[in-house]
């Protein structure tokens, strides 16, 4: 759960929470296997839109992510519903500091002018074996309650 925006999600067992000192973003990690495993983890960002419509806010994340994320190739992105709202869902391959190859994959919708994104990455190699998982856990977006539906 996310105090501030009252937003929830599904994290495996034994993933902790890891602080940020950020108000605007949770992330949860799962356990460290080595010294030089990437971590799969789950990072929510609860943002203001600026303004934006939803169409809007969204192209000018993906105009974002290539200058971000080194690397980055766009493998699908296609609408869906997110806990009664309109949404959609990207899937993605970037490259990260030290040249380790990454899968993410991000559940996403707008309410109030608010945005609230969930995105799952986890090491090339190992997204095979915690794909469903990593999906499971992007579709357990919950925004808050007050959001209209």
């Amino acid at each position: 759960m996310h105090e501030p925006s009252g937003t929830s999600f599904e994290a495996p067992d034994g993933w902790q929470v890891q602080e940020t000192g950020h108000d605007a973003v949770l992330t949860v990690v799962e356990p460290k296997h080595g010294e030089d495993v990437v971590r799969a983890n789950l990072v929510l960002t609860v943002l203001d839109t600026g303004g934006r419509s939803f169409r809007d806010w969204q192209n000018g994340t993906e105009g974002l992510l290539p200058g971000e994320l080194r690397d980055y190739l766009l493998v699908d992105l296609h609408a869906v519903e997110v806990d009664g709202r309109p949404g959609g869902t990207r899937l993605a391959h970037h490259v990260d500091e030290r040249g380790r190859a990454l899968v993410m994959e991000q559940r996403f919708a707008e309410a109030g002018g608010t945005g609230y994104t969930l995105t799952a990455t986890v090491d090339s190699l190992r997204y095979p074996l915690i794909a469903d998982d990593m999906s499971a856990c992007c579709a357990s977006l919950r925004l808050p309650e007050a959001v209209e539906r």
